[in-house]
């Protein structure tokens, strides 16, 4: 799988349309094995080419866009997302119904770009986030982020069997702490980005 998006790999709208509600469908599938519940309210979904692409199609269709130079520009946006070679790359949610609870959930976890990591076997990775608000007295509700792989985890990762292999993602937040597992399947999911 080539790690960039260019043009050619976006249909015209009017194709993309046509074909949109089986897409979305294959695309849930796809997603679900890679969005990881950390904590109540907290998820992460691992991003690569087909997950990018996928969020540029939807702003394609939810805005009309036709120009070549807007949709370039979505293109160049968002193809950040896409990891490198020896990266995983994720966005973090944190999702509330209730606005005044989410507003609060986010004062409550300021900083949390500096206490999230990745465990795969022993090898501890911290996950490096676009953007910092330490400038603020909130987070924000959406984050990306990369987790840049030691040779060690990438080699771990890339060769033991899914269901033999310990993949964990930690938030230790002085307000918030969470540790997840990640499912065999989810980890034979991700093994395909390499």
């Amino acid at each position: 799988m080539t790690k960039t998006i260019s043009r050619q790999d976006i249909p015209s709208l009017n194709t993309y349309r046509q074909g949109r509600e089986e897409y979305l469908q294959k695309m849930i599938v796809y997603k679900k094995e890679r969005r990881i519940r950390l904590a109540d309210h907290i998820s992460i979904l691992f991003e690569n080419k087909n997950t990018v692409m996928f969020q540029i199609l939807e702003l394609v269709n939810s805005e009309d866009l036709e120009d070549p130079k807007e949709i370039d520009e979505y293109i160049d946006i968002y193809s950040g997302m896409i990891p490198d070679e020896n990266e995983l790359s994720a966005t973090l949610f944190i999702e509330l119904d209730n606005q005044l609870k989410l507003t609060e959930l986010l004062v409550k976890l300021k900083g949390i770009e500096h206490h999230l990591k990745l465990s795969v076997g022993d090898e501890i990775v911290q996950a490096v986030f676009e953007e910092e608000h330490d400038d603020r007295e909130f987070t924000t509700s959406v984050h990306y982020l990369k987790f840049p792989l030691t040779q060690t985890a990438k080699n771990l990762l890339l060769n033991s069997d899914a269901s033999s292999i310990d993949v964990t993602i930690e938030l230790n937040h002085p307000n918030l702490s969470a540790k997840t597992s990640l499912l065999p399947n989810s980890i034979s999911n991700l093994q395909k980005d390499f």
